[in-house]
This record gives C-alpha cells, structure tokens and sequence, in this order.
C-alpha cells in the first residue's frame, strides 16, 4: 500500500521495525487493539517504511483527519497482510 503525506509517497511495510517501534513507544507488548493502538501502529508503519522521513505523531493524526480514507485503506490493507502472514505460518 502506498501513501502520500505532504508530498512524499510512502510505500508502506509491515516490518519487524515497525512492531518493535509500537512496543517502544507504547511500552506495551505488541498487540492493538484500541483505535489508539492502531493509529499508533500505521504511524510506526508509516515511519519504518521511510526511515528518512520525519514525520511527529501529533502531525500523522492531523493527516488522517484530512484523510479518513486511508485509515479504512489502511484497515483493509493490515488485515490481507496479516492473512497471508497467518497462511505463511501454518504451512
């Protein structure tokens, strides 16, 4: 899934780095489930994925605000990343 935030396009990845950053930022173990958490997760999605972009959370809400639909995309695209995590680990 790609995003563009004030003009930089972001190919987002769902990396080890980015659950590694929710449990440092949140200081929990990694598991969201509160719409908080999620918003928290797609920042530190957002923020692995380009590791030169700076970006502050409080910015990254504003962003979704303006732009609803890529939260619901965002939805969309974490829940076929996670199935076809799921397949991979059964087989």
């Amino acid at each position: 899934m790609k995003i563009k935030i004030q003009d930089r396009e972001i190919e987002l990845k769902y990396t080890m780095r980015s659950m590694l950053m929710y449990e440092n930022i949140t200081d929990k173990t990694f598991n969201p489930k509160t719409m908080t958490d999620i918003v928290i997760f797609m920042y530190c999605i957002v923020i692995s994925s380009a590791k030169d972009y700076s970006l502050n959370l409080d910015d990254f809400i504003d962003y979704l605000d303006e732009n609803q639909h890529v939260f619901e995309e965002f939805g969309e695209w974490i829940n076929k990343v996670s199935e076809v995590n799921n397949q991979i680990k059964k087989n």
